[in-house]
């Protein structure tokens, strides 16, 4: 039912859209949530129209990342709130409300552990510092070290205690291992040993070892190593040939580090053959850079869709009186998959195109109608540009959006909204029909006008 109304919303006239989805919106507060982005047209209008509430309600379930930023963009703090507890927020937006307010991004309902280490391994100072407020997830022990060291790089040991003393709790060994620290008088050097128990290279040979003694396929433990090279560890190339040449570095270990691609040719040679370079002999050149990863799928289309014949008018046959006593007669269908010989979308874009019908008078015969609203509503959003300007279903779009915007001139009642959601989707008549029970159902407000060319075909 969201779907359709989704659907039906793209077509309600601009200035009359969120009244439409405020009265939908009383009945389901989830009508947001779709599983897909919502149509371009219904967004644009919340987030310049829509009330608070309507704007808070998008915000909570939007999936587009360039409507996430612009309900951001609005600085309003009902709709922040709904953007943290968005379970499909983007990075870049939540990097945004993060910085904008950490202590309620710490408190979000809405977690991202994704969002959460891309911060702290961010290099930004600020964006570290407030993604140390929020100590839920299970992070590495390297990467909340790494946050640290960038706070500390930034403003110093000042900076590392004013972090230290709002975080809500020590429950991170790392986050209290550094508040040990500043509790210090010359905490310096005690950062320091904290963060090189972490990061280390020291720290990182010890996994390694660790990992070499674990019965694995050999396989699994170079796969594992290659895992822990990924994290964001402090590489000293002389400490790590050091411990080739006394022998505390495995074979395994050594393998993985020669592959890594800032590895200096002098201790590739150490690496490699467990001796020192021999004076006069050439080193080996560095390892290569990796080639950039190819785009996968298929290309984008091009902005104006190429020409297609018209297809085949099936039921509809080839004169306009067939057509119009088909439509009189018979259901649409979405396709023929199950019923050959049905009455499907297809035709009616086919004998629009051929020119038998005008959409004029094809959209108001078509039944049922949340069959036509759903389907020319889709072409609203992101597949809009697959559909040229001379098709059938343009046609069809502009001819349907007419009937709504003929029905509701003057302004539509809450009620009326409200009447289309237990009839839109098993409705069995035409749009016109389905009107015309809304209003007769709820009788205030205006009826179903003529039509620019006289009365409406249905009605006439």
């Amino acid at each position: 039912m969201r779907f359709r109304l989704g659907c039906l919303a793209a077509l309600v006239p601009y200035h009359q859209r969120p009244a439409a989805l405020e009265a939908w919106l009383d009945i389901d507060r989830s009508l947001f949530h779709l599983g897909f982005h919502s149509p371009a047209p219904v967004t644009e209008s919340v987030l310049h129209l829509g009330s608070t509430r309507l704007r808070a309600a998008l915000a909570g379930a939007v999936g587009n990342h360039d409507t996430q930023r612009a309900l951001f963009a609005l600085d309003i703090p009902e709709v922040d709130a709904a953007l943290r507890d968005n379970p499909r927020l983007g990075y870049e937006t939540a990097r945004l409300l993060r910085l904008r307010d950490p202590a309620a991004s710490a408190r979000a309902r809405g977690y991202h552990p994704g969002h959460h280490e891309r911060a702290l391994l961010s290099g930004d100072a600020d964006l570290a510092a407030a993604a140390l407020l929020d100590q839920r997830g299970e992070h590495r022990s390297t990467t909340r070290a790494t946050a640290w060291a960038t706070v500390r790089a930034d403003g110093g040991t000042a900076r590392v205690r004013e972090v230290a003393a709002a975080l809500p709790r020590e429950g991170d060994p790392v986050d209290a291992a550094v508040v040990a620290a500043c509790a210090e008088a010359r905490p310096e050097p005690f950062l320091d040993t904290a963060d090189e128990r972490r990061r280390g290279t020291g720290a990182l040979l010890s996994r390694l070892r660790a990992e070499h003694r674990k019965e694995l396929a050999p396989w699994r433990v170079q796969q594992a190593m290659r895992r822990i090279l990924n994290e964001p560890y402090r590489l000293d190339w002389g400490l790590i040939a050091a411990a080739r040449l006394g022998r505390r570095l495995p074979r395994t270990a050594a393998a993985v580090l020669l592959g890594h691609p800032d590895c200096p040719p002098d201790a590739a040679v150490v690496l490699r053959t467990g001796n020192p370079a021999r004076p006069g002999r050439r080193l080996p050149p560095p390892a290569p850079e990796p080639a950039a990863p190819k785009p996968s799928g298929p290309p984008r289309p091009t902005w104006v869709p190429e020409w297609k014949p018209p297809g085949d008018t099936g039921p509809l046959g080839d004169s306009a009186e067939s057509a119009r006593h088909a439509l009189r007669t018979m259901t649409v269908a979405f396709d023929a998959r199950e019923d050959p010989a049905a009455l499907t979308l297809g035709h009616l874009c086919a004998v629009i195109e051929r020119g038998r019908l005008s959409a004029f008078e094809v959209a108001p015969l078509v039944r049922p109608a949340n069959l036509l609203t759903s389907w020319v509503g889709q072409g609203s959003g992101g597949g809009s540009v697959s559909h040229a300007a001379w098709s059938g279903r343009a046609a069809l779009h502009v001819e349907t959006a007419a009937l709504l915007a003929r029905w509701s001139a003057g302004g539509v009642t809450a009620e009326r909204w409200a009447a289309f959601y237990p009839l839109l989707r098993n409705h069995p008549g035409s749009l016109p029909e389905l009107l015309a029970e809304v209003s007769a159902a709820h009788p205030e407000g205006r009826g179903v006008p003529d039509g620019p060319n006289g009365p409406d075909p249905l009605t006439a």
